[in-house]
Formats: C-alpha cells, sequence, structure tokens
C-alpha cells in the first residue's frame, strides 16, 4: 500500500476531516523553527560503548539546541497523525531530545514516553511541554498523556510493551555494529500486532561511512526487521513535501528520506 493511499484511507476512516500538517510545523506544539529546519549534521566520532552514546552528553553541555534538532516534528508523522492512521494505547520514541515528535503524538487516547540519556535534553523536553501546557491554558489534549524519562533504549524493561513506537534519526545515530541489537530490541518492545513506524534517513547513493548519522537505505531496513518478526506495510521513498527541509537530497551530504511502516507479526 502506497503511503499518500494510506493516508487517504485514514482520513476516510476519520470521517473525512484532517488538518493536514505535512507543510508546517505548529508554532505552539511544535516550537517555532526557523525558515529551514536544520538538517542533521554531526561530526564523526570514535563509537565508543554505543549502548550509553557519551557523544550525546558532549554535543548537549555545548549547546541548548544541537545541530540535529530539527526544531519540530516530522511532517511525515504529522501527516499520519492528521489521517488517523496512528495507533492508539502506549508509544514509545527513543532519542526524543526536545520531545517535538512526543507532544505530537500525544493524545487522550495515546500515552507516550520519549526517551533521552542526557539528563539536559530531558529537561528541555519537560521545558517545552510546560510551555504548551501554559500557552493552551489547560486545554492541550496532550496534558498528562506525555512523559520523558533519562534512559538508554537499550535498558527499556522488555516486559514493558508498546502499541507504537517510533524511530526518526535514531537508528541511524547508532554505531552499525549494534543495529542487530536495535531490531532485537525492538522486537522485544513493540507488542504483537503493534507497529514500529521509521523514517529512514539519510539515505545516500552511493553510501558511505560518515557518521553519525550513519547512512541508512530501505533494503537495510528489511533485513534488519524481517528476521526478528516484522512486516512492513509501507516501505518507499518520502515525497519531498513530507521530508523535513534538507533532508529530501538537497542538504547535507544530499541524504534522501524514506518511509517504513511495520507491523509485529502475531504468532499463530
Amino acid at each position: 500500500v502506497g503511503l499518500m493511499a494510506l493516508l487517504a484511507l485514514g482520513r476516510r476512516a476519520a470521517g473525512g476531516s484532517t488538518r493536514l500538517l505535512a507543510t508546517a510545523c505548529s508554532p505552539l506544539l511544535e516550537g517555532s523553527p526557523p525558515s529551514a529546519c536544520p538538517a542533521t549534521h554531526m561530526a564523526s566520532q570514535a563509537s565508543v560503548n554505543e549502548a550509553v552514546h557519551p557523544r550525546w552528553e558532549d554535543m548537549w553541555a555545548k549547546t541548548d539546541r544541537p545541530g540535529f534538532d530539527a526544531n519540530c516534528a516530522s511532517p511525515a508523522l504529522l501527516a499520519a497523525i492528521a489521517a488517523g492512521t496512528i495507533p492508539v494505547g502506549r508509544a514509545l520514541v527513543p532519542g526524543c531530545g526536545r520531545g517535538y515528535d512526543v507532544t505530537a503524538l500525544a493524545a487522550p487516547d495515546r500515552h507516550v514516553v520519549g526517551l533521552d540519556i542526557v539528563p539536559k535534553a530531558v529537561a528541555a523536553a519537560n521545558a517545552r511541554m510546560q510551555e504548551i501546557i501554559d500557552a493552551a491554558n489547560g486545554t492541550w489534549p496532550g496534558a498528562g498523556h506525555a512523559e520523558f524519562r533519562t534512559t538508554s533504549f537499550f535498558d527499556m524493561d522488555e516486559a514493558d510493551k508498546f502499541d507504537f513506537i517510533y524511530d526518526y534519526t535514531f537508528l541511524c545515530a547508532l554505531d552499525p555494529s549494534i543495529r542487530d541489537a536495535w531490531a532485537q530490541k525492538m522486537a522485544a518492545l513493540v507488542k504483537e500486532g503493534g507497529e514500529l513506524f521509521t523514517l529512514i534517513f539519510p539515505i545516500i547513493q552511493p553510501a558511505d561511512t560518515q557518521g553519525p548519522p550513519f547512512a541508512v537505505s530501505l533494503d537495510l531496513l528489511k533485513g534488519l526487521l524481517e528476521p526478528v518478526g516484522f512486516e512492513h506495510f509501507v516501505l518507499e521513498m518520502l515525497p519531498g513535501e513530507l521530508c523535513h527541509p534538507g533532508r529530501n537530497g538537497d542538504g547535507w551530504r544530499r541524504g534522501k528520506s524514506g518511509i517504513g511502516r511495520w507491523r509485529r507479526v502475531v504468532r499463530p
């Protein structure tokens, strides 16, 4: 099923009314972005204990807004939310940073957990969420339905299952040596029948070994996720209007974006 067809089905299922948020970030919920959200751009560093990522502490220590901060939720995620195609229940966003995607997903029927290993990032996410609550005078529907934890994704209790997990620039930040561990942990945390939503960036041709972020591809995700029990119902390149500016082959390293939506196979 193609992405745009899937979004259209979601809009019809929701009664035909939707706020298509793919073309812009909401100033209230998604920050006040500059003319273009900056593309991910990180200095290459030696990989030391990727389950801890000590380099992220260093990056946050230098600034309140690291270079990988896109300053708004993904247009593709916003479009899927507006179309009503995101599962309800419990959701997880690993490597959430300032929490743009967490607050976009939070709703009365969806409780969202954002993870980051850097205390400063979690503090910034909580402060930003409080600004949203204050600005809405207590009417923000996500209030009470989002939380942030200073926790490593790899340390999550595998008994704590989720209906929906969202990965955008989390996998590509990990050293390629632990990609299999990433896939296995995703399989352990997504409920049977639940969804893993991956925005796949940067897709670079020809692929290189620079990073982070490290180059990824649609085929890479298939190779990682199918053996651990996921099947895709969307896997394609992302149209330009659903990409962050600079992430459609027109920015750093000419990286393009793809999308993969994966259902955790129900065992017989």
